[in-house]
């Protein structure tokens, strides 16, 4: 078989024209127009090949983009515009966790407990160290009354990364559950990861209050006292 120069060589060198058409003029001729219909199917050919490899090389930052214009548009609860940028980020990026976690976020503040189970299953399944991911279906078994399950969430959220979120919501858990001593454990760590967050120190006082520990609740008490007024100034 004849390489595509080969071709182009022999189309394109000069061939004398007799008087009448001639055999060689037209097989020439036949040859001219061959050569310019595979010389677009090449250039066709590239052209398609380099969109494809910009169009795919640049999922990723496309579908952040996507991501974020979701995540702002969870701020003023438009939830169900945040999750039709989510649905497109996905679609761009299958296997972007951080797209599943923040879905199933939005589809959990949109009453959507089952499709937010899921997407926080397969965020879980791409990334197991997204914590937010953790807390988030703690929350929604919580509201299913699965105690159970929500303490292992939390408890998987702290191994994977100490966080105040995480050891505030599995104190919250354990105080329901009447275990005061580990829910003012937990508190103590909340506030060791964030010292300046009133809410810890109201519930670590109520912790304390039930361990008869008057004292310790009203410093609690004035802490977050004094850390709101602060705040406020």
């Amino acid at each position: 078989m004849k390489s595509f120069f080969t071709l182009w060589y022999q189309a394109t060198r000069p061939v004398p024209e007799p008087g009448s058409p001639h055999p060689a003029v037209l097989a020439q001729k036949y040859k001219q127009r061959r050569l310019i219909k595979r010389t677009v199917a090449v250039v066709l050919a590239l052209a398609a090949g380099s969109y494809a490899y910009t169009y795919f090389a640049d999922a990723p930052k496309r579908a952040h983009a996507e991501m974020i214009l979701g995540v702002a548009k969870m701020a003023p609860g438009s939830y169900a515009e945040a999750i039709a940028h989510f649905d497109r980020a996905i679609r761009i990026a299958p296997d972007l966790a951080e797209a599943y976690l923040n879905r199933g976020i939005a589809e959990h503040h949109s009453s959507r407990r089952a499709e937010a189970l899921a997407d926080l299953d397969k965020a879980l399944d791409l990334d197991e160290r997204l914590t937010r991911a953790y807390n988030e279906r703690g929350q929604i078994y919580l509201e299913n009354g699965d105690t159970n399950r929500a303490l292992a969430d939390f408890t998987e959220s702290l191994r994977v990364k100490p966080s105040l979120e995480g050891f505030y919501q599995r104190g919250q858990r354990y105080e329901k559950l009447g275990q005061h001593s580990n829910a003012i454990t937990d508190f103590t760590a909340a506030i060791s990861e964030a010292p300046d967050a009133p809410y810890v120190y109201r519930a670590r006082a109520a912790a304390r209050r039930n361990t008869a520990d008057r004292e310790g609740a009203a410093a609690d008490e004035a802490e977050a006292d004094r850390i709101e007024g602060k705040q406020q100034r």
